[in-house]
């Protein structure tokens, strides 16, 4: 059998090297648990149990309870001073409300021991406190003791002022977008609101311009004589007719408005 004969050649591409890789990282394939939401942790911010206020307070009635039964043990240091905590209270023993669960509410007791397993939860309550009885059916058997608010009124709340000013604010622009809205119509229905809250330009007894304008309890205006003149026969408004009770202020905006007028 012959042999192939040997070819000298070359080649420009690179060497071949080992293709091991340098760096191997092989996953445990386990799912771990980034984040509990600490549903098993404890509060450890707190003095410890052993140290507490009311771990003190409950050796202190136990020694009283030993020493009314005759448990405890005489020593020859009876007469060491241990501390205000060593103290035997001996009258505790003999009172069924010292204890502890009857001593938290009176104080003494100390500060009370804080839950060790704790979930914190938020409520934002932006309702008022309405009492429903009294909303729905006009009768509330707590009467004036009731601690919610006796209204039958009825509000609406943020989000929905909120819904319907966007809804107005959109149907404007799209009103200007169409051209049915000039910007000038706007400011006249705003000055027509104005001019009607705006104040009377003549008395309206004597139908005159003001003449040393005054203004009552019910906020309509009259010139100061022809008030007088008015209340010396009846002691009620000339307009709405409600008792005036002799009340005539002086109409502070009317003598501004009539001072710049002059101007």
């Amino acid at each position: 059998m012959k042999k192939k004969p040997a070819i000298a050649g070359f080649s420009t591409g690179p060497p071949k090297c080992n293709k091991a890789p340098l760096f191997y990282f092989e996953s445990p394939k386990e799912i771990t648990v980034q984040n509990d939401s600490r549903a098993t942790a404890s509060l450890e911010t707190e003095t410890e149990f052993s140290k507490d206020a009311r771990a003190i307070r409950e050796r202190v009635l136990k020694l009283g309870e030993e020493a009314l039964k005759g448990k405890s043990k005489s020593s020859a240091d009876d007469k060491l001073y241990k501390g205000m905590n060593q103290y035997t209270d001996y009258k505790a023993g003999l009172r069924r409300e010292h204890t502890i669960s009857s001593e938290k509410a009176c104080g003494a007791h100390g500060p009370l021991r804080a839950s060790a397993h704790i979930r914190v939860s938020t409520r934002f309550d932006y309702h008022p406190d309405i009492c429903k009885d009294y909303k729905e059916t006009g009768y509330c058997g707590y009467g004036d003791a009731c601690k919610f608010l006796h209204d039958w009124g009825d509000y609406k709340a943020g989000w929905q002022l909120e819904k319907e000013w966007e809804e107005a604010a959109k149907e404007r622009k799209r009103k200007l977008a169409m051209g049915m809205l000039n910007e000038d119509d706007e400011d006249a229905e705003k000055s027509d609101e104005d001019d009607d809250d705006s104040l009377p330009f003549a008395c309206f007894i004597c139908r005159q311009p003001f003449v040393d304008p005054i203004v009552t309890k019910c906020k309509h205006y009259f010139c100061a004589h022809c008030a007088l003149k008015h209340h010396a026969k009846n002691k009620k408004c000339f307009v709405c007719n409600q008792p005036t009770l002799g009340i005539f202020n002086t109409a502070l905006e009317i003598r501004k408005r009539m001072a710049t007028q002059g101007k």
